[in-house]
């Protein structure tokens, strides 16, 4: 079976990025593509269908820091003498906190 070939635009639509994302990932190492002419890249579906699949640095960044932040609680929960309703109570405050401080 052959395999099939995007343009960036067409991987951007399947990916939900934007084309230029996709040229960064390209030009990073991060989604291999061949070089076609001057300015035009062709991907391998199969390729894009294996990055689409593996979390991107800003999403483990984010599961790092809630990780973080639970063995932070946890710590304290443990510190404090708190039930896990307290913790969560303080955890849910903290982070709504926090939330409205950065204008999210």
């Amino acid at each position: 079976m052959p395999t099939e070939l995007l343009t960036v635009e067409e991987a951007a639509e399947r990916l939900k990025l934007n084309p230029q994302t996709v040229r960064r990932w390209i030009r990073r190492g991060l989604l291999p593509a061949t070089k076609i002419g001057n300015r035009q890249y062709r991907l391998r579906w199969s390729d894009i269908e294996d990055r689409a699949a593996q979390p991107t640095a800003p999403q483990i960044e984010d599961r790092t820091r809630a990780v973080e932040h639970l063995l932070r609680l946890r710590s304290s929960l443990a510190n404090r003498g708190l039930s896990v309703a307290e913790l969560m109570q303080a955890s849910r405050e903290e982070l709504e906190a926090r939330d409205g401080a950065s204008g999210r």
